[in-house]
């Protein structure tokens, strides 16, 4: 008999997703759960108030820290725990709805 990871049971599959998200940060879990949501580069950088290099860069480590080969396979690894996501952001004190139009704050 194999153990539960070795098949492709959802519940194997939902542990191995929520180990991936645990080896990413805060702002890396924030800016997935906007990619899940379709939004842009620019509209991510807008609503965490930071630069477009600064979101590139988030982009880059989740996908190094995920083993995502490309931007489809991180949309999909994005998808498939949004929910997980929202409820650890929202645990967090952080928010994944968009901010108000105006200035930022420094």
């Amino acid at each position: 008999m194999q153990d539960s990871c070795g098949e492709r049971t959802p519940d194997c599959l939902i542990d191995r997703l929520r180990e991936v998200v645990r080896v990413l940060s805060g702002r890396e879990r924030e800016v997935l759960a906007h990619i899940a949501r379709g939004a842009t580069y620019r509209e991510i950088a807008r609503r965490m108030d930071v630069s477009l290099h600064t979101v590139d860069t988030y982009i880059r480590r989740i996908r190094a820290k995920t083993g995502s080969r490309n931007r489809m396979h991180l949309l999909l690894l994005a998808l498939s725990v949004e929910g997980s996501l929202v409820s650890a952001i929202e645990d967090l004190g952080l928010s994944v709805t968009p901010k108000p139009p105006g200035r930022s704050q420094v």
